[in-house]
């Protein structure tokens, strides 16, 4: 009798024991499962709890703070970037609960006023790698919300606000967007003459204020880097200046060269004069006016007068047909250039006519050794 008891107390235990087994695996057969582990939103979907994803195994989904928390999440919760979540049942005794790492983008990140240096306006565009602006798959906006994206070569306008957003690489969703304030810079190379020629004035010489090509510029004594010289900064003759195009804040990067010369002014020296006598004039051989003239003139000039000269600058004058009634006779050397202003000097020359004597006296005697006087 006590053998037949003890075997039946022993097939209740495993039954109860089987059932309790088979209960439990029923349990957590209805746990949901997270078959992403890393979920995605964009800031414009306004992530919820209710946006995270699992499996729902019969046993319905709670989410949690914490793997151990015991108290499940609103389903209108705001999602929090880079939190994690864990998912239960609607018991919330699943045991071990999958988690969801939640990575939520936002608008990209960057200055909100930015700006390009271009030489060109067709590099002025969003692929303009000038911008620092972080995120992914940039998409640029004329406008805050809605609207079309603009292409990646489209050219931008100068003194505009643009929105840029990024993309979602998991899901394609768009997020809010940056606005950025895009300032553009045209600072192509300057042009002008390559060799430009200057006049040496005294007390006022060319400076660097003087040199000329198109735009607002710097002026280098380098191809390269260097500092900006002052406008005041006097030229030197023969050296080489190099000017930038400046569109504050930007400048070009290539420079134009221009080689400056600098002239003295035009010198034609001093007036000088020469007379011959009337008697004399036939015997009196070609000589040269420039021979006549005072200082240091230069002698690239021309004569001009009554009389045509010869051998250019030295202005050989012939004065053979010369007259008494004729003169003074002028000539003119002058000195011109296209940069200074001419220079001008004449010599003169005048027929003397033969000296006229008489002596009216009456006899006198003049001992030796002694003076007279005549009137």
């Amino acid at each position: 009798m006590r053998i037949t008891t003890l075997a039946k107390k022993y097939s209740f235990y495993c039954v109860l024991l089987l059932t309790l087994l088979g209960q439990n695996s029923l349990v957590y057969s209805q746990c949901p499962t997270v078959t992403n582990v890393n979920q995605s939103f964009c800031d414009t979907q306004s992530p919820t709890i209710a946006s995270l994803q699992a499996v729902d195994n019969g046993g319905g989904i709670r989410w949690y703070a914490t793997a151990t928390s015991t108290t499940a999440l609103s389903s209108s919760a705001v999602l929090v970037n880079g939190e994690d979540y864990f998912a239960d049942d609607n018991t919330g005794s699943c045991g071990v609960r999958q988690s969801v790492t939640v990575t939520v983008y936002s608008a990209p990140t960057g200055a909100n006023f930015q700006g390009v240096c271009v030489t060109n306006l067709n590099q002025a565009t969003p692929s303009n790698p000038q911008f620092f602006i972080v995120g992914n798959n940039l998409q640029w906006y004329t406008v805050p919300l809605g609207g079309t994206a603009l292409s990646p070569t489209a050219i931008l306008n100068d003194n505009t606000i643009y929105y840029i957003s990024q993309v979602n690489p998991d899901t394609g969703c768009q997020t809010s967007r940056l606005s950025v304030f895009v300032n553009v810079g045209l600072v192509p190379p300057p042009t002008g003459s390559v060799v430009q020629e200057f006049c040496n004035i005294p007390g006022s010489p060319p400076t660097v204020a003087d040199l000329v090509a198109s735009g607002n510029n710097n002026w280098y004594l380098t191809s390269a880097f260097g500092v900006p010289l002052d406008s005041a900064t006097p030229l030197i003759n023969g050296q080489f200046y190099y000017a930038t195009t400046v569109d504050p804040p930007c400048e070009s990067s290539d420079r134009l060269e221009v080689l400056v010369n600098i002239y003295d002014l035009n010198d034609a020296g001093n007036d000088g004069n020469r007379s011959i006598c009337v008697d004399q004039v036939s015997t009196t051989t070609p000589f040269n006016l420039f021979g006549l003239l005072g200082g240091t003139p230069d002698n690239s000039g021309v004569w001009s007068g009554p009389i045509t000269t010869t051998n250019g600058h030295l202005g050989t004058l012939d004065v053979s047909s010369m007259t008494l009634a004729g003169s003074p006779y002028t000539f003119t050397y002058t000195v011109s250039s296209a940069l200074c202003v001419p220079d001008t000097s004449t010599v003169t020359i005048t027929i003397l006519p033969l000296p006229t004597a008489s002596v009216s006296v009456s006899p006198t005697t003049i001992c030796a050794n002694s003076s007279a006087t005549f009137t």
